[in-house]
């Protein structure tokens, strides 16, 4: 799953314990997937597997493997939910092969499952699935951290002055780039104003954040690469401002409520993914469209509109050491599944 999605499907977690507190969750699934919930408070246990790929046969022996450690642990399920990041029928197929309960989800082959739900476009992607805990109110997403992760994060941050982050790749599978000379002023604008600057990405990204860094002649880090996610989340909560493209990241900083100023795309329905309702964002985007021309970089969002963004959100929440111990007493967590 993208990052987007993993940090999305935590509120139903919560939703899921504010219904019955004394149900026991279990997550079986891998990669950035399980570091997104791995010190989670709401999760019991956690499973992690091998990659099902998307054939029948792997899809088989994924399941054998997890009826096997839910044995060890002496666990039998009483329903299976699959949340509606992926409604592909191969999904549904699945969670029928475990044998093991009901099973609830938003797959598009509503045969497979005991108790199939429409998605509904009319709502967001959170929205959608907290309804498989029978659960109307909004919950926004979380994503948490150990002392560990926070003490590593703080050692790469500088305590000493406000710190504005920084997303400027977007991720490969869309069209979420800004244009470079108009990143390269924001940065300069920001680090004129005596502001720390970092920016943050994966490994991949980081030959191009060096490349946009160089434009601007930024002094800032490049922390590409050198964090896991819950190292990440620990980084936006220390955080004062994130500046970024609509990207994994962004989630990540909505997930530990740190302000910022998102740059989205005009061809993407802002309702599924963006936090609307957040006081604390400040959501860039053209008027809506359905097709991406092309060399399209977010042509309508101007330098003058992100300047304005920060300016707006430095004023309306300052940077503080009361906020940023806020934040991580929101998402510090002592338990590991």
């Amino acid at each position: 799953m993208p990052l987007g999605c993993c940090v999305h499907g935590t509120p139903l977690y919560t939703a899921l314990k504010a219904a019955n507190p004394a149900a026991k969750i279990i997550i079986a699934t891998r990669g950035i997937a399980a570091d997104t919930v791995r010190y989670d408070p709401h999760v019991d246990v956690l499973f992690e597997t091998s990659d099902p790929g998307e054939s029948f046969f792997t899809f088989r022996r994924i399941a054998r493997e997890i009826r096997y450690k839910l044995a060890q642990q002496s666990l039998a399920p009483d329903l299976i939910l699959q949340d509606a990041s992926s409604r592909k029928g191969s999904y549904a197929l699945f969670a029928a092969m475990l044998h093991l309960a009901p099973t609830s989800g938003f797959a598009n082959t509503p045969q497979l499952y005991d108790r199939h739900l429409e998605y509904d476009p009319n709502r967001s992607l959170i929205d959608n699935n907290i309804r498989l805990a029978d659960r109307a109110a909004h919950i926004e997403p979380a994503t948490y951290f150990t002392q560990r992760d926070l003490d590593h994060a703080r050692s790469m941050l500088s305590s000493d002055s406000i710190t504005i982050a920084f997303v400027l790749q977007g991720s490969g599978g869309q069209n979420t780039f800004w244009h470079d000379d108009r990143f390269a002023e924001v940065i300069r604008y920001v680090e004129g104003l005596g502001h720390s600057t970092i920016f943050l990405g994966t490994a991949g990204d980081a030959e191009n954040i060096d490349r946009l860094c160089k434009l601007a002649g930024s002094h800032g880090r490049s922390l590409a690469g050198q964090t896991t996610i819950p190292e990440l989340a620990a980084v936006l909560a220390l955080s004062d401002l994130l500046v970024t493209l609509d990207t994994g990241t962004m989630h990540v900083g909505r997930a530990v409520d740190v302000p910022m100023v998102v740059l989205g795309p005009s061809w993407q329905k802002p309702l599924e993914w963006l936090p609307l309702n957040s006081s604390k964002a400040r959501i860039l985007r053209g008027e809506d469209r359905t097709d991406i021309p092309e060399n399209y970089r977010l042509d309508e969002i101007s330098t003058a509109s992100v300047i304005a963004s920060v300016d707006d959100l430095l004023a309306q929440y300052p940077s503080s050491p009361t906020a940023r111990e806020a934040r991580i007493g929101q998402r510090l967590s002592t338990t590991r599944v």
